[in-house]
């Protein structure tokens, strides 16, 4: 028999490569063999890290123990801090920082200024200090009682003539013990009387100027009604542009301020069309040649030191153009024969356009446009809360205060509703504080007053020195209509510098910064990024989609009839000859 020899196809592998081969070496073991489940084809291939060692043959218990510990921390840290990213990105979206660079003071109002004198009424129109002890004086009382009828009538008349206007006046006066004059509880008439009553014009204010030129004080001081009377404001919106008229009563003005603001919003700022004499007005530099002097007068003989508490002279408040006077909070004293120098710095809050996209109670502000307001056009924080005060005092007491918005059919509280009016303030500056303890409804929800996104605000320094001008007249005649009956006092308000730095209500958390903050923490712990979602939906709904139609396809394949073919080796290597020899010979037999 003929030994047929094949020549050799393959070489033979040393042993050290072939090691390189080992299943073990490249974790060929750890795949399963024939197919695969979805989730171990995912395990397999994800990008994730951690989970392809769940899957394998040859994993034992303890491993995938381990690694399913390891992912289960993984994802719960995961899940914390995207958590507190987003709680913080839903919660404090909003940041308050210093602007990047100083602006100009001629881009924002100079600030309005209202003057109250402490001075209420003329001697001879009211003595008050005489009429409240005539008042509270038994012995006249009982000589009244002893009297004859004419005598009687005519004490009664002289003193009733008089006792309207004392119970007015109390209610202006920084007088503790008014309140135990009487028991009225309405006083519609008290607002005719304190005009009537008020000092003139003419009587209060003597000298005025602004950006080194004398003005005419009447031109640019207009009457404003405010908790201490008739007092009178510099630089104010005009009363149309502030209050809804159709809303209030008709039977007295809150403010004189006819002049319009065209060319200004507190949101928009001054328009580019604004010149130098716009309203409000604007100053253009530091230093009093830049600011407001005033220089005011009180007659010695209509000072009242019961209706003042023993203090004579001016209360000044300096507030935002686009806000209501109320003298209860903020103001300071202007001394006779003092001059007071107040420096003023601005502090401006300016809220960027990107914030405007979210809701107000995310960025805790609202636009002018946003908030409506019953009695005000123009929506601030100050305004919403003297709303507030006037709804809740209606609602606590039946009435409301002189100097509080109302409508026509709504009573002016008198003194027997002073304690209540006084008390509702009291407890809604307190209800923040009585809510938490849970002892009362909290009333400052409803009326949500929120900080204005564009707000203005003014820090004043405040310096005061003698003013002796009884020296200065004695050698410069430039004081007319003064005599020795006569207190002056000096007032001058300036901003302190040219430049200041606002503040700026920006962003702090954009859906840019949230997913980066996601995508970062998600990339520590899981190694996860946009490719690995894609990767985990491409699993959850293509690949299924496409093993089920695979599957499909294959089962009508099986379904056909195969024939098999023998397909034999080329003639040259022999084998194939044997085979046909072979079968020729079988074909003999």
């Amino acid at each position: 028999m003929v030994e047929t020899k094949f020549p050799k196809l393959r070489t033979s592998v040393p042993a050290s490569e072939a090691n390189l081969w080992e299943p073990e070496l490249l974790n060929e073991s750890y795949k399963e063999s024939g197919p695969r489940s979805l989730w171990v084809d995912y395990c397999m291939n994800s990008t994730i890290h951690g989970f392809k060692y769940l899957v394998g043959n040859k994993r034992t218990t303890i491993e995938r123990i381990w690694w399913i510990v390891v992912c289960l921390l993984s994802l719960y840290g995961c899940g914390t801090l995207i958590h507190s990213v987003y709680i913080k990105w839903d919660k404090e979206p909003v940041v308050v920082t210093f602007g990047e660079k100083p602006v100009p003071v001629f881009t924002i109002p100079f600030p309005a200024v209202t003057i109250c004198p402490e001075t209420k009424v003329r001697k001879k129109d009211l003595d008050f200090t005489t009429a409240y002890q005539l008042y509270n004086d038994e012995e006249l009382w009982q000589f009244m009682a002893k009297a004859s009828v004419f005598g009687i009538l005519s004490a009664i008349c002289l003193f009733y003539s008089r006792i309207d206007k004392l119970e007015a006046l109390l209610q202006v006066c920084d007088f503790s013990f008014g309140i135990e004059m009487n028991n009225e509880s309405y006083a519609d008439d008290v607002v005719p009387l304190l005009q009537r009553m008020a000092i003139p014009f003419e009587d209060m204010f003597l000298l005025c100027g602004w950006r080194e030129q004398v003005i005419d004080c009447s031109d640019f001081f207009k009457q404003t009604l405010t908790e201490a009377g008739i007092c009178y404001t510099f630089n104010s919106l005009a009363a149309d542009d502030l209050m809804r008229r159709d809303q209030l009563h008709s039977e007295y003005e809150y403010m004189a301020e006819n002049q319009s603001s065209k060319q200004w919003n507190m949101d928009e700022g001054y328009s580019s069309r604004a010149g130098g004499d716009t309203y409000p007005r604007r100053a253009f530099g530091a230093g009093r040649r830049a600011g407001l002097f005033v220089i005011t007068k009180v007659q010695i003989s209509d000072m009242d030191y019961m209706c003042g508490n023993s203090f004579q002279g001016f209360k000044v408040h300096l507030h935002s153009p686009v806000q209501y006077p109320r003298m209860v909070n903020e103001f300071f004293r202007i001394p006779l024969s003092q001059e007071v120098s107040v420096s003023v710095e601005p502090l401006l809050f300016d809220t960027t356009a990107n914030v405007r996209r979210y809701a107000p109670s995310r960025r805790l502000c609202y636009y002018n446009h946003e908030r409506y307001l019953r009695y005000f056009k123009v929506y601030s924080k100050y305004n919403c809360d003297i709303e507030c005060l006037s709804n809740y005092t209606l609602k606590t007491c039946g009435c409301v205060p002189f100097p509080l918005p109302r409508t026509k059919d709504d009573r002016i509280c008198g003194m027997g509703k002073a304690s209540c009016a006084d008390m509702a303030l009291s407890v809604l500056e307190e209800m923040d504080l009585l809510h938490e303890l849970n002892k009362t409804d909290n009333f400052l929800e409803h009326c949500n007053c929120l900080p204005s996104c564009n707000a203005l605000f003014y820090n004043t320094e405040i310096s005061q020195a003698m003013f002796d001008w009884r020296k200065l007249a004695e050698n410069i005649h430039l004081i007319a209509g003064v005599d020795d009956n006569t207190e002056l006092s000096y007032l001058s308000i300036y901003f302190k510098v040219s430049r200041f730095i606002p503040i700026k209500r920006s962003e702090l958390f954009g859906i840019s910064d949230f997913l980066a903050n996601c995508g970062g923490v998600l990339g520590l712990f899981m190694g996860v990024s946009i490719l690995s979602i894609v990767e985990l939906v491409y699993y959850c709904t293509l690949k299924p989609l496409i093993a089920r139609t695979r599957s499909g396809n294959d089962r009508a394949e099986t379904a056909r009839a195969v024939k098999s073919t023998l397909i034999l080796p080329p003639p040259e290597y022999g084998l194939a000859g044997d085979i046909r020899i072979r079968k020729a010979s079988t074909n003999k037999w």
